[in-house]
């Protein structure tokens, strides 16, 4: 099992991400030069992924996940990341 897509909309460093991809089935990696938004790109995958660290927020710690560059005001963050189950290591039942 490994990541196929994130798509990330408002959160935080990232207005409007359409889509990341592809990734690779065995190793990643995410270069960019300082600012570039490597850091919320973990931070978004650990928000989807309902990391300790985001139970808790105040109201204005959770403000501050919302992207708040130039254009209008962002009143809710999307993060979305697909999985690629194709090695069947999580056995899904048929609907």
């Amino acid at each position: 099992m490994h990541i196929k897509q994130i798509t990330i909309s408002n959160f935080r460093s990232f207005k409007q991400q359409p889509e990341i991809q592809p990734f690779s089935h065995a190793t990643n990696s995410v270069v960019g030069r300082n600012g570039s938004g490597k850091s919320n790109l973990f931070a978004a995958v650990q928000f989807a992924l309902l990391a300790p660290m985001f139970y808790t927020l105040r109201a204005e710690e959770r403000q501050a996940l919302l992207h708040e560059g130039s254009g209008s005001t962002a009143v809710s963050a999307f993060v979305e990341i697909v999985f690629d189950n194709s090695d069947n290591r999580f056995a899904l039942e048929n609907s």
